[in-house]
């Protein structure tokens, strides 16, 4: 299944442990993080992360969710709020603007194919 047919979360879902595993430029790769192999090939991954330095530089608070929840291992996004020091709130509405900019970049992609 190509990424123009995949939702936006379930590709940043992946996106993070493919990141995780080493193959992303966004995190710091562990070998250890390879227990849930990532379900996404390299040209949608890097779709993905072109998409996420976009939003970090476009929407930084939104892209700094983003990264810090997808790329955490068991870590709920009121607890990837307060990493960054928002509240519960803010940390869902900067999450969901930020799925919603993702998922708004990729439907642009999907309606060029």
């Amino acid at each position: 299944m190509s990424h123009l047919q995949r939702s936006a979360e379930e590709l940043l879902e992946n996106w993070g442990r493919w990141a995780l595993m080493g193959s992303g430029v966004a995190g710091c790769a562990s070998r250890e993080n390879t227990a849930l192999d990532a379900s996404i090939t390299d040209d949608e991954a890097l779709v993905i992360d072109r998409l996420m330095g976009r939003l970090c530089l476009r929407y930084a608070e939104c892209g700094a969710v983003l990264r810090t929840y997808y790329m955490a291992r068991d870590l709920s996004l009121k607890d990837a709020g307060k990493k960054l020091g928002f509240k519960e709130e803010k940390t869902r509405q900067l999450w969901k603007a930020g799925v919603a900019w993702v998922d708004g970049a990729l439907e642009t992609r999907r309606q060029a194919a």
